[in-house]
């Protein structure tokens, strides 16, 4: 089948964007006929065409008969026949233990509530579930990812719900002494840190690493030169002692490559997302904008249901690398370590004040705090850091956000508008081109008080300042 629907996107995706580099991630797609999981075949194949295939043995007859007599399939996936949850497993840095996080969407919370299922963590398919959590909204808010305290260990777990039976299997530990990857989120002391699945890792890109100890005193991995250690420590969690670092690869050699395999993982290169346009409010990890598009750079090619989940319509090239996104609900975009989720706040929504930005007026504007400014001018936008200091023009402004939301504007303050005796007085002061005088230059001009005082000065002397003389012959003096 050359179609599938694609968990991480939650979209449909064609088989022919993926390769055989794309990410191993076990259940990331699913058959848009019958929900059960399906992985990219062929993809490096001479004879045959990159395709999407059902696992062994995971009932797929009905299905395969439906697509080969091609029959309308329904790839909206609300209804979408697969009953499975998708899991994510988490390191918490503050309590230093491991969480299972689940994610359902509001009509997914109805519909298992109105058969009072539950989901169910075992460590393995024959043992009692030691977690057993009904699906409600009571448990679990919509489109939040809840997560839950692993208690006891195991290599891998089981997750299935009451409703459906199937139970799925998440390798979490492979075995003491070897390296199990988390990749970090944000950048905040008190950190969490997802569980990298797929076995690829990316140059540059923060990890926490951790490693159970078969011993009660840790034995340290020596890592290369190429590895960055920040933080090491060791905890202990589900009874079983861990050694934790957090780390970055900066380079990619053979010697690395080697060490990285044995552990089961493959090492590449690192792709490059930054969402330029407009500032957004982070909401755990969904980014939250009050516009219908964004501006995005990217270090690829954005693929319209291929790395990103709208239409190609939607896509809209500005220059090399940067892109015009129209958003829709929940966009997402993944590729490599690339991973982010956008969506489009309320604008005027009641649960909330309204807030309102305040004015200020400098004529230079110094950088003091960690708040987000951007200038924008007449040469267009751009970002300002902490200690610069700005000479504002008259068609200049900064504006100050918190959070994503504009708080401040900056202004030069105004010029006063001169005009009569003052206005003539700077004229005289600032402009010193004179040349002759001629009264007959004027003698069609309706002058004022201000500009006949000037000119019979200018008869005496026999000069006249151009700048005040264009000034009487425009009706501006």
């Amino acid at each position: 089948m050359q179609k599938a629907y694609d968990t991480f996107l939650q979209s449909v995706v064609e088989a022919t964007y993926f390769s055989k580099n794309t990410s191993s991630d076990p259940y990331r797609f699913e058959c848009i006929c019958c929900g059960e999981e399906v992985f990219i075949a062929a993809a490096d194949s001479k004879f045959k065409a990159v395709h999407f295939r059902h696992r062994s043995g995971n009932n797929d007859v009905e299905c395969e008969n439906y697509l080969h007599h091609y029959r309308t399939t329904n790839v909206d996936p609300k209804s979408r026949k697969g009953k499975s949850e998708r899991a994510e497993f988490f390191f918490e840095q503050s309590n230093k233990d491991f969480h299972i996080g689940l994610r359902f969407s509001s009509e997914e919370i109805a519909a298992y509530e109105q058969v009072n299922a539950k989901f169910e963590l075992r460590s393995s398919p024959v043992e009692e579930a030691f977690i057993s959590i009904p699906i409600n909204k009571t448990n679990f808010a919509p489109d939040t990812t809840t997560q839950f305290p692993i208690r006891k260990s195991s290599p891998s777990y089981f997750l299935s719900n009451t409703h459906s039976g199937t139970k799925r299997e998440y390798v979490l530990f492979k075995s003491p002494n070897i390296p199990v990857f988390f990749k970090l989120q944000g950048n905040d002391s008190d950190y969490k840190a997802k569980l990298v699945r797929g076995g690829v890792l990316y140059t540059n890109v923060a990890y926490f690493v951790a490693i159970q100890n078969r011993y009660p005193l840790p034995n340290d991995i020596s890592f290369p030169s190429e590895v960055h250690v920040d933080d090491s420590f060791s905890f202990k969690t589900m009874g079983r002692n861990f050694s934790g670092k957090v780390l970055t690869i900066k380079n990619k050699t053979s010697q690395l490559d080697a060490l990285i395999m044995s552990w089961g993982y493959r090492l590449e290169a690192s792709e490059t997302l930054t969402l330029l346009w407009p500032p957004s409010a982070l909401m755990e990890d969904l980014s939250i904008i009050y516009s219908d598009y964004v501006y995005l750079y990217s270090s690829f090619e954005l693929r319209a249901h291929g790395n990103i989940n709208v239409r190609p319509e939607d896509l809209y090239s500005i220059a090399s690398g940067v892109t015009k996104v129209s958003i829709k609900l929940r966009t997402k975009v993944f590729k490599k370590n690339v991973e982010i989720i956008i969506d489009e706040g309320e604008q005027n929504s009641s649960l909330f004040d309204e807030i309102r930005s305040t004015r200020k007026y400098v004529n230079t504007f110094t950088l003091q705090d960690d708040s987000t400014y951007f200038l924008f001018s007449s040469s267009g936008v751009k970002p300002l850091s902490k200690g610069q200091s700005i000479s504002l023009t008259p068609r200049s402004e900064i504006r100050r956000y918190h959070f994503g939301y504009l708080v401040e504007r900056i202004n030069p303050i105004p010029q006063k508008k001169l005009s009569g005796e003052l206005l003539l007085d700077d004229i005289l002061a600032h402009c010193k081109r004179t040349e002759a005088f001629d009264s007959n230059v004027f003698n069609s001009h309706s002058l004022s008080d201000v500009a006949t005082q000037y000119i019979k000065k200018c008869n005496v002397t026999g000069i006249i300042n151009s700048t005040a003389k264009r000034y009487i012959e425009e009706d501006k003096l």
